[in-house]
Order: C-alpha cells, then structure tokens, then sequence
C-alpha cells in the first residue's frame, strides 16, 4: 500500500482495485482527522488567553502560561526566574540638604570644636565661615570622627608671603593627620573661611573628598588650600571636627549639611 509523503497516511497504490472504497476512505479519513487533533492540541489554545494585552510565557518547558496584563507604567521584568510587570523605581530628585547643626556651631574657647550625631548622611558638606585662632600660625583642619589618621589628598598650596618665591604656588600632598582648609596670615584680623565636601560618609567603604579655602585678609603668611583626596577608613561618618593647630579658636561658625 502506497502512504502519503508527510504523515504516511494509507493510501491504494494505483494498480490497487478498491473492492471496498468506503473502508478505504474512512481509514484515511481516521489517518488525518488523528494526525490534525495531534497537530491543533500542541498549539496554544485560544482560551489561554483571556484578557486583551496578555502575554504568554513558558512557566516550565512545553509549558505554556498566561502573564496577564500589567497596569499603566508597569515595566516587564523578571522575578524568581518568570516573567513579571513591575512599577519602576522613580528617579532620585537630586540630593535633599539639611542643616544638621541648627543655626551653625560657634568656633571659640577650644582649638577642637566637633558636631556629633551624623548619621546616614551619604553626602556631608562643611562651610566655615570667618574662623579664626588666637594664634596667626595656626592651620584650620578638618577632622572625621575625631581621627588623626587614614587622610590622603593632592592638590594646589597657595602661599601668600610678604614677597613673591617660586615656592608661593606648588602642587600639594596631603598625608597628614587632618584635612587644611586654611593657614591664618600675620595679621591679627586674618580669618579663614571655606568648605568641605564627602561622598561615602554612611557607608562602610573609602570615602573621597575635596576642600577649598584659605585666609580671607590682606595680611602675608596665609596660605590657601585646593584639595581632593580620600578618608579610608572604615568606619561610618558620625562626627565633623574643626580643628585649630596652634591655640584655642576666638571666632567664627561652622555649618555642617547632610544628604542621604
């Protein structure tokens, strides 16, 4: 007996004589109505889907699943391995700054003023405004959690003397136990003002850093600091120390800002 080409399906060769041709029909009509039902049952079924905009995914292999529609600015992503809508994150706005010391803390009566209770403040910035040491040759710095270690930097040394020196301007590197922000000069009305910026302060990794400033007086001697440089310590940030290096501070106010 002759079969067809595709699904082998019975057929009368040609030299056949069909004494029984209804037999011969119903055999082949039975061949195609098995192999069609085969065919349409391994194709996904209308009724699967059952919401307009639904998605069809493999829950398991050869096994197809209905993932119905998701909400209006739902993204598709992937949970435990299947396919899921989800409401993407919204973009931060930028960073949200507060004053963290209300009204700013006043720089007198020590050589080491610190603001405590940082806490979770990714960014934290510093300004000082107008500080000034009982003593002309004092450098105000900056301090993290009162530490006099881990502080590295490079940048620009701005000397200010009576005449010019090739010294005056130089490139800088800090390993030092503080962070300058500036160097009073020889006059007595000399104050330093300036600020502070870190990235890292909540978290447990290398914290980076740039600080600018310097005497803000006409008198020689003072020196101007252009820095960038990191705090690699552990540690979390949870205080800002101001630090005076030679006698007690006399004037001035620092502000200390945080942002998550």
């Amino acid at each position: 007996m002759a079969t067809t080409t595709n699904f082998g399906w019975v057929t009368p060769d040609n030299t056949d004589l069909v004494k029984d041709g209804a037999a011969a029909i119903r055999t082949l009509g039975s061949s195609i109505d098995t192999t069609l039902k085969a065919q349409i049952d391994a194709q996904i079924p209308d009724t699967l889907l059952t919401t307009t905009g639904d998605t069809i995914y493999a829950s398991a292999a050869n096994t197809p699943a209905r993932l119905g529609v998701g909400t209006t600015g739902q993204v598709l992503t992937v949970s435990g391995g299947l396919p899921a809508w989800a409401t993407p994150a919204t973009p931060s706005a930028g960073a949200n700054w507060s004053l963290l010391n209300s009204g700013g803390t006043s720089l007198t009566g020590t050589d080491l003023v610190t603001i405590s209770g940082i806490s979770g403040k990714d960014k934290i910035m510093v300004v000082i405004r107008a500080a000034s040491s009982l003593s002309t040759a004092s450098t105000i710095g900056i301090r993290l959690n009162t530490e006099i270690v881990d502080y590295w930097g490079v940048g620009w040394r701005l000397a200010n003397p009576a005449t010019y020196t090739s010294s005056q301007a130089q490139s800088y590197n800090l390993d030092e136990y503080q962070i300058p922000v500036g160097k009073m000069g020889n006059s007595a009305s000399c104050t330093v003002s300036g600020y502070f910026l870190l990235t890292g302060g909540a978290s447990s990794g290398v914290k980076v850093w740039q600080v600018a400033g310097g005497t803000d007086d006409s008198g020689n001697n003072g020196i101007f600091y252009t820095l960038g440089g990191t705090w690699s310590n552990s540690a979390t940030v949870s205080s800002v120390s101001i630090k005076s290096t030679s006698n007690s501070f006399d004037g001035g106010t620092v502000f200390v800002y945080g942002s998550a």
